[in-house]
C-alpha cells in the first residue's frame, strides 16, 4: 500500500505563514508532517508520494534528512497558486494506478489509532464523524445506504462532518483518477478532486468510517492550529507508540535494538519458539507463571531479570502474560506490595488476544494469598505495542470469545463509569461498533475481521484506561479465581445481571441505549457459552456471601449507581442460577 499526502496549497488561511504548512511544530521539533510519517510507518506504510508547491526545496529537504527509512517521491505543482489539489493528484497520476492508496491532506492532525482503523478496514472508507456538528468550511458526506454518494464543503442535506483521509482500492482510484483527468482535460482545475468524484460516486464503493469523536481535523488557521497544539499534547500517541498491521510483530527486533537493548527479557505462556525468532538469540525468556499471575511468579521474575542482567522487557500473550510484564518491570521485590521511583526498562506490549486490551492500560491483576489485587501507576503502560492480527488465529474457540466478551463490556461499562470523558467515550463508542460489525466473521477466522476486533479490543483498553470499569468488573474477579471462568466469561455474566438492575431501578444511563444491550445480549447469547457452575445446595449461601465479600470496591465506586450488599446478593444469586 503507498500513501499520498497533498502538501501543494499555499494555506491562505495561516497568518504569518512563513513556510510549508505541515512543517510547522505541534510541539518542539515535532511538525505535522513528521507525525504523518511516523504513524504511517508504524503502520507499515514506507512508500509515500508528497505533492508539493511552494516551499518545495525546504519540504523535500525536510522529510529527507529527518525520514530516511521511508521511500518517498515529491510531485511538485508549479501552478500551485492557480489551480487546486486536483491538479497535483492528476500530476501525480502515473505513480498512483492499480494500487490501494491511502490519501490525506498535509495539514491534517489525527489520533494514531484513526489511522490504524482506517488501514484494517476492507475496501474503500473515508473518515466521518457523526457526533460533530457539521463545520462551516470543511469537508462533509452524504451517506445513503452504506455508501458516500457525495462529498463537498457546502452543506448538503443528510450531510455529516467528514474529513479527507480516505483508503481507496485500486479499482476505486482507478475510477476516481479517471474521472480527475476528464476534469483536468477540460480545464476544470480549480476545484476540489472531490468534485470529480461525486460526478462517479455511484460506481464507487466508498463508505464512511465513523470516527465517533476521535481527533482528526485540518489545521486551516491560526486557531486551529492552537487547538491542534493542545490536542497534540493529550494524544495517546504521545505516550505510547503502536505499530499495527498483519505481520507487524517483525519489527519487535528492531525495536529492541533501536532501544539499545541487549538483553531482552521475554514473558510469555506460550510460542515461544515463534517469539524466539522474533526477538532473537539473546533473550532470556520467563514463562513459569500461572494465567491468573500470583506476587510469588512476579518475584521469580523480577529475580530472573536481575540476576540475567537484563535490559527490555518484551511480553507476548493474553491479558496474563501483559500484567506479569508490567509487574515485573515496576515492582521492589520485596514481600510487600511496592512501586519503584522509576520502571526497570521499556516494555514492548505484543497481545495475542483480542480481548483485554492491557497493552495500552496503566493497570495491572495480580493475585496475593488468593487475593485479588489492582495495581495503577502510570509506569505500567507499556512504552510500545505491536497490534499483529497473525497471533488471533491460533486461539481455542472458548478463549476466543471470552476475550471478545471482554472488550464488549470494558466499553459498555466505559460508558456508563462516573470517570467517563468525552475522549472515552469516542473510544468505546468505535470499539462497540468495530466489534458488532465484525464478530461474526472474525470467529470465522476471517483475516480482515480479525485485524478490526484486534483494533476494537485496543480502542477497548484506551477507554478504561480513562474512565476504568464498573460493577461488572468489580464482580467479576472471584468468578475468575473461584470458579475457574475465563475473564471475559466472568465479566459477561456479571454484566447482565448489573444491567437488569439498572433497568428495574430505572437507572439506564443515558450514554448507553437498551438499543446497544440488545444487540450485546445477541451476541451473548450467539456465543453459548458454556454454564460452568456446579453448587452444592448447602453451601449455597455461603458461596454467595463469600464472592460478596471479594467484590473490588474500587472499580464498584466507579459505577454510576450505589449497590448495596442485599443487591449484589441478589444478583450473584440470579447469576448462579440463571
Amino acid at each position: 500500500m503507498k500513501a499520498l499526502i497533498l502538501n501543494s496549497g499555499v494555506g491562505s488561511r495561516m497568518k504569518g505563514l512563513e513556510t510549508c504548512k505541515c512543517l510547522i511544530e505541534l510541539s518542539e521539533s515535532i511538525t505535522i508532517i513528521d507525525t504523518q510519517i511516523d504513524a504511517l510507518s508504524r503502520c507499515g506504510v514506507k512508500d509515500i508520494c508528497i505533492t508539493t508547491g511552494p516551499y518545495a526545496s525546504e519540504l523535500e529537504r525536510y522529510v529527507c534528512r529527518n525520514h530516511p527509512h521511508v521511500h518517498t517521491i515529491f510531485v511538485n505543482n508549479p501552478l500551485y497558486d492557480r489551480t487546486n489539489y486536483i491538479f497535483s493528484i492528476q500530476l501525480a497520476r502515473e505513480l498512483l494506478l492499480n494500487e490501494d492508496i491511502l490519501l490525506l491532506h498535509g495539514d491534517l492532525v489525527f489520533e494514531e489509532n484513526i489511522l490504524q482503523d482506517i488501514i484494517a478496514a476492507s475496501g474503500s472508507v473515508m473518515v466521518v464523524d457523526t457526533t460533530k456538528p457539521l463545520p462551516e468550511k470543511d469537508f462533509k458526506a452524504v451517506v445513503r445506504g452504506e455508501k458516500i454518494v457525495r462529498i463537498g464543503v457546502d452543506f448538503f442535506e443528510g450531510a455529516t462532518c467528514a474529513q479527507p483521509i480516505y483508503k481507496l482500492t485500486k479499482s476505486d482510484l482507478n475510477l476516481w483518477l479517471d474521472a480527475i483527468n476528464r476534469f483536468c482535460a477540460e480545464g476544470k482545475t480549480k476545484v476540489y478532486a472531490e468534485n470529480a468524484l461525486n460526478e462517479i460516486s455511484n460506481t464507487m464503493n466508498l463508505r464512511p468510517l465513523d470516527i465517533t469523536g476521535r481527533l482528526c481535523f485540518e489545521v486551516d488557521n491560526n486557531e486551529d492550529l492552537a487547538a491542534a497544539r493542545r490536542a497534540f499534547l493529550k494524544m495517546p500517541d504521545r505516550m505510547q507508540k503502536v505499530y499495527a498491521g498483519t505481520g507487524s510483530s517483525k519489527n519487535i527486533f528492531d525495536i529492541v535494538l533501536q532501544a539499545g537493548a541487549k538483553r531482552p527479557f521475554v514473558v510469555c505462556r506460550a510460542s515461544k519458539n515463534k517469539a524466539q525468532d522474533l526477538v532473537g538469540d539473546n533473550a532470556v525468556f520467563f514463562t513459569d507463571f500461572t494465567p491468573n499471575p500470583d506476587f510469588a511468579d512476579i518475584q521469580v521474575g523480577i529475580s530472573l531479570y536481575k540476576a540475567e542482567k537484563c535490559d527490555f522487557i518484551v511480553s507476548i500473550g493474553g491479558g496474563s502474560s501483559i500484567d506479569a510484564a508490567k509487574c515485573i518491570n515496576i515492582l521492589d521485590n520485596c514481600d510487600n506490595i511496592k512501586v519503584l521511583d522509576m520502571p526497570r526498562s521499556s516494555h514492548l506490549a505484543v497481545p495475542t488476544t483480542a480481548g483485554s486490551g492491557s497493552e495500552s492500560t496503566r493497570f495491572s491483576v495480580l493475585y496475593k494469598d488468593n487475593k485479588k489485587l489492582s495495581i495503577e501507576h502510570k509506569f505500567l503502560l507499556p512504552e510500545f505495542a505491536i497490534l499483529d492480527s497473525t497471533f488471533l488465529s491460533t486461539l481455542p474457540m472458548y478463549h476466543k470469545k471470552s476475550a471478545l466478551l471482554d472488550a464488549l463490556c470494558q466499553s459498555m461499562e466505559s460508558l456508563w463509569a462516573k470517570g467517563k470523558t468525552p475522549e472515552s467515550e469516542a473510544y468505546a463508542t468505535s470499539a462497540m461498533r468495530m466489534i458488532f460489525e465484525n464478530i461474526e466473521g472474525y470467529l470465522e477466522g476471517k483475516a480482515d475481521c480479525s485485524k478490526r476486533v484486534l483494533q476494537a479490543s485496543n480502542l477497548a483498553g484506551k477507554a478504561i484506561n480513562i474512565s476504568k470499569t464498573t460493577a461488572a468488573h468489580a464482580m467479576s474477579y472471584i468468578l475468575t479465581s473461584k470458579y475457574g471462568l475465563a475473564h471475559g466469561h466472568a465479566v459477561a455474566l456479571c454484566l447482565v445481571q448489573v444491567w437488569k438492575n439498572l433497568l428495574e431501578n430505572d437507572n439506564v444511563p443515558d450514554s448507553v441505549g437498551t438499543a446497544i444491550y440488545e444487540e450485546f445480549m445477541n451476541v451473548f447469547h450467539s456465543l453459548q457459552m458454556p454454564n460452568k457452575f456446579k453448587l452444592a445446595t448447602d453451601t449455597q449461601e455461603q458461596d454467595i456471601l463469600e464472592l460478596i465479600s471479594n467484590v473490588n470496591a474500587q472499580r464498584l465506586s466507579n459505577h454510576p449507581v450505589l449497590l448495596s450488599k442485599n443487591t449484589l446478593k441478589k444478583m450473584y444469586y440470579r447469576l448462579l442460577h440463571e
